[in-house]
């Protein structure tokens, strides 16, 4: 064989290799966003309808800082019950049912209606214990990878399903590659600007169920960040009744 030909020969064999090198690359699927956001909703929504013990701990500049416990019941999204357990507000509950939300006072079987968007206290809103599964929602795509607190993830961007109407209608999800975690959602408004992050800082087991234990809640539109910690939860059937408001005095 002529040097020439072995030369060619050898090319050509450099070609191939390059191809078989490059090829995986070429053929692999993008990220499966349906199927990322799918999975991270099994632990997130593990706890759908149950009994949960909260400590809400409060802070913003120019006030005090806040610590209150609240037993919450709740029946997937939209079914929640808010009773405050401070001495100061004890009686006071905040319900949901639907898009209806009443705030019920002590020593009063009169409800006040109140928008299902009703802040709790400081930056912890009913929406922050309502267990929606975003792929209901919303439709996802994969934005980028990024690295959050030594862990990477896929960060996902949420655009609201055609008929539907969260309460935010874009979200900016970050979802841990290795255990399929939820670890940051950022909430924006419709003009695009962020309303508020929440990072979901602790995850373990309450009652044999994975769940976050902490989360925290910083509040774009208002100075202020609130930290919620889930002293106790579990699975619980609940019925229908607790969410409705008291029957009006006089009725």
């Amino acid at each position: 064989m002529s040097d020439r030909r072995l030369a060619a020969g050898l090319v050509l064999l450099v070609l191939a290799l390059l191809l078989l090198a490059l090829a995986p690359s070429a053929r692999s699927a993008p990220p499966d966003a349906a199927a990322i956001l799918a999975r991270a909703d099994v632990p997130r929504t593990a706890l759908s309808e149950a009994r949960l013990h909260l400590r809400v701990t409060t802070s913003g500049s120019g006030s005090a800082t806040f610590t209150g416990e609240f037993a919450v019941l709740v029946k997937g999204p939209e079914r929640i019950r808010i009773e405050f357990l401070a001495p100061a507000d004890r009686g006071k509950l905040l319900l949901v049912n639907g898009k209806d939300a009443w705030l019920v006072l002590p020593n009063t079987r009169n409800s006040i209606r109140v928008p299902r968007s009703h802040r709790v206290t400081g930056g912890f809103a009913v929406a922050d214990v309502a267990r929606t599964r975003f792929v209901d929602d919303y439709d996802a795509t994969v934005e980028r990878t990024d690295v959050l607190a030594g862990r990477t993830c896929d960060v996902l961007l949420l655009r609201a399903k055609k008929g539907r109407d969260p309460a935010f209608p874009v979200l900016r999800v970050w979802v841990d590659r290795a255990e399929s975690l939820t670890r940051k959602v950022i909430f924006l408004l419709p003009s695009g600007k962020t309303a508020r992050e929440a990072t979901f800082d602790e995850w373990g087991t309450l009652r044999g169920v994975r769940t976050v234990t902490r989360m925290t809640i910083v509040d774009a539109l208002r100075s202020g960040t609130t930290v919620v910690d889930y002293l106790d939860a579990e699975r619980s059937k609940l019925d229908d009744a607790l969410f409705d408001p008291p029957v009006p005095a006089g009725r």
